[in-house]
Order: structure tokens, then sequence, then C-alpha cells
């Protein structure tokens, strides 16, 4: 900021883009709004108070004013929080509330449709389509684990199934740029065709199975989404540089093919077998600080997780097996780092689930979160850790997968590796 408390940014777009701020890092709403080439904008604002205190001038205006409306009659007046958080008291309650947020935020949207681009429109359109399927999916896929059934578009009361299922807007080559949409009609799309040998919660493999219900540019934008994703989880081995090689032979002018390269190189020079395993200090239930190097000379298996995460609940009854295979093993240890914010949710998920093993917590949000140092903010995200202090296995097979039978003769291996 200059001596007027201003600041200016300049860039150039051929395409839209979406532009992040964060002025508050206790507040968890980011401000995401979406730029088109040769917009400009003049804002005048309180960090503190943004909505309330904003205004704004120039040829992008009418897009911020629609985000001001937006964000007061969504967030504030009807209760967003309250209502994301399920403190509503049934399921039907929950859905009736999110389709009027819906048909709230589709109202607002329209208002600006005659002062906005037909992008624009679209794209907002579909966002809203992904904020609030966002949140049914977390519910359907608790109600699934509970009833101990696939997850089905038929969790969804059927008052409300056609209304969010529904594809709309179209996939096409507009919606593709949205950041969201794209994923969110693949997770529909799984929910409204279930494929009983690639379930939703193998999305990637029900997506590869799957490719002709999606238009070419959604193809592009979910491979590129899923190979990020895979590198993330598994480092730099022969597959994945396999299927970065025919990502780029399929797609060689993609815009997403710069980013898988720079995350490619970038995992191999931390994250691969053989490499140092990266240091970190958190603490544990007690209290007390414990860092890697208080296991020197054994086997970690090193989970990250958190209690809202479904997928990592469901893995805890498995890896019990496990757990008990080695149970005469004193040279192994579990160690689990939880992702939550809230030191009684990261308890009573621990007691809830009965999570034997080595518990720590971890603050995302801190410049030498442990979570960042091992790029884990997909979760779950797994280590073996050997007595050398090197990584042995990046993202193992998960408890349940072979019902356990892969991960076990990792860690087996590992143990037996001097």
């Amino acid at each position: 900021m200059d001596e007027n408390d201003e600041f200016e940014v300049t860039t150039t777009l051929n395409d839209i883009a979406y532009l992040y701020c964060d002025f508050d890092k206790n507040k968890e709403e980011n401000l995401i709004f979406i730029l088109e080439p040769n917009d400009s904008i003049l804002m005048n604002f309180e960090a503190r108070d943004f909505w309330k205190t904003a205004s704004f001038k120039g040829n992008a205006a009418s897009k911020f004013e629609y985000y001001k409306e937006d964000y007061i009659k969504t967030f504030i007046q009807s209760d967003w929080k309250n209502i994301t958080s399920k403190k509503l008291g049934s399921s039907a309650l929950f859905f009736e509330k999110l389709m009027e947020v819906e048909g709230l935020k589709m109202r607002v949207l329209d208002k600006y449709k005659s002062k906005t681009s037909s992008t624009f429109y679209t794209l907002c359109q579909a966002d809203i389509k992904s904020t609030i399927n966002r949140k049914i999916l977390p519910d359907i896929y608790q109600r699934a684990q509970k009833l101990k059934i696939p997850l089905d578009a038929k969790l969804i009361p059927a008052l409300y199934r056609q209304r969010v299922i529904e594809i709309n807007p179209p996939q096409n080559e507009t919606t593709a740029k949205s950041e969201q949409y794209p994923n969110n009609v693949l997770y529909m799309t799984a929910l409204t065709y279930p494929d009983k040998k690639y379930d939703i919660e193998h999305v990637d493999d029900y997506f590869q199975a799957h490719k002709s219900r999606f238009h070419p540019a959604f193809v592009e934008v979910l491979s590129a989404e899923h190979l990020k994703e895979e590198i993330g989880y598994k480092g730099v081995n022969a597959e994945v540089v396999s299927k970065v090689k025919k990502f780029e032979s399929d797609y060689p002018n993609s815009r997403f093919l710069p980013l898988i390269k720079e995350k490619l190189i970038n995992k191999e020079e931390t994250f691969a077998i053989g490499k140092p395993a990266l240091p970190f200090s958190l603490r544990d239930t007690a209290g007390r600080t414990v860092q890697l190097a208080d296991f020197k000379g054994k086997v970690v298996y090193l989970d990250f997780w958190a209690s809202w995460c479904g997928p990592c609940i469901a893995e805890m009854t498995p890896a019990k097996k496990i757990k008990n295979h080695f149970k005469d093993q004193a040279d192994l240890v579990f160690l689990y780092i939880s992702l939550d914010k809230k030191e009684s949710d990261w308890r009573k998920a621990i007691a809830k689930y009965q999570i034997g093993g080595t518990h720590l917590r971890d603050d995302i949000t801190a410049k030498e979160s442990a979570a960042n140092t091992y790029d884990a903010g997909c979760i779950p995200s797994s280590f073996i850790i050997g007595r050398d202090n090197t990584f042995h296995a990046i993202q193992p097979p998960a408890p349940s997968k072979n019902d356990g039978k892969d991960l076990i003769k990792i860690l087996e291996e590992t143990l037996n590796k001097k």
C-alpha cells in the first residue's frame, strides 16, 4: 500500500480468471471473483468489514455489486452458516433450506443478467450449483456410511432429487472454465449413473470408465485435475510419469500442462522413494511436543486425516486389522496427524472411532504446517517412512484395499529392510 492506503494490481488476461482475495485469516470465507479480459475495477473498502463498506467503480462494477448483494443475502440474511453446519434438526429440513438458498442465489444473479456478459452469468450459475451440491455430498456420504449402503442418488429426498442431480447449466466450453463445476458434474453423474465396479469413493476410476458421458472440454479439465492429485498422492513413479506423457500427447496446448509439469518437478525434488522424510514438530493429546526425529530407528506409518473427512473415517475400521497384525511389532509406529481446526472435534473422533496410535494435531494455517510441508491438502494422505528416515512408500494402498493385504506387505518389507 502507498501513503494513501491504496494499491493497484494490473495483469493481462487472455481468458476468464478467478481472483481470490483473503483479508482476514480468522474468517473462513475467501472472496472469489470472476474476471474477464479488459475488466477494470476500482474498490474502496475497509479490510476488516469488506462487504459492508465496499463500493465499486469501473466497467466491471456490476459484477462486484452482484457479489456484494449475493454475500449479504446468502451469508448474512439466510443464516448460511447454520444451514451448512446442519444445525437444523433433520435431513429433510437441511435439503429444504439448501434449495431455498439456491433459489435465492439464482434470483440475485438474474437481477444482474442484463448488466453482465453471458459468460459471467453462465459461470456464476455453474458456481451456484456447485456451492450448493458441495454441501449435499458430505451429507449423503455420511448417511450411506451410517446405513452401510453404497452412495446413490436415492439418498437424496425424492422431493429435491431431480433438482440436485440436474446438470444445469449444461456441459460446454464455457462451463468447463468454472473452477468447481466439472467436479460437481462428475460426482452428480456418478450418483445418477452408479457403477458397482467403480463407486463414487473411487471417482477417478469411475471417470476413466465413463469418459463418454462428459464433454471433451470437461474430460480435459478432469483429467488434468486428477493427474495433479495423483502426482500429489503418489509422488513421482513410472506410472505417474507415463500418465503425464499421455496427457501431453492428448493435450499438447493445454493450459494445465505447465502446472502439471511444475508439480511433477517439485514433487520429484522432495517426495520420492529414498528421499529424506521432512521434519515436523507438533503437540500430542497430552500436550507434549513430538517430532518425527523421536521415531528414529523405527518404521512410521504417517496418516493425515480429519474428523470431518468421510473417506478418512471410513479407513479407520479396516486399519484396526492392520494394527492387530503388527501388535507385537514395537518398531512400527502408527502416527496420525489431524487437520481439525477444533481440538474438541479431534479428541471426540479419536474416542468415537477408537483410533489407536500416536496422535498429533496440525495447524494448516501456520507457516510451517506439517500438512503443507507434506503437500497433504487432499486427505486421507499417507506415507511410510523407514528406519533410515527416508520415504519407503508415497500414498501406499489404503487399509481397506484387498482386505489390508497390500498395505501389510509393504509394511513388512519396510520393517525387514535394515
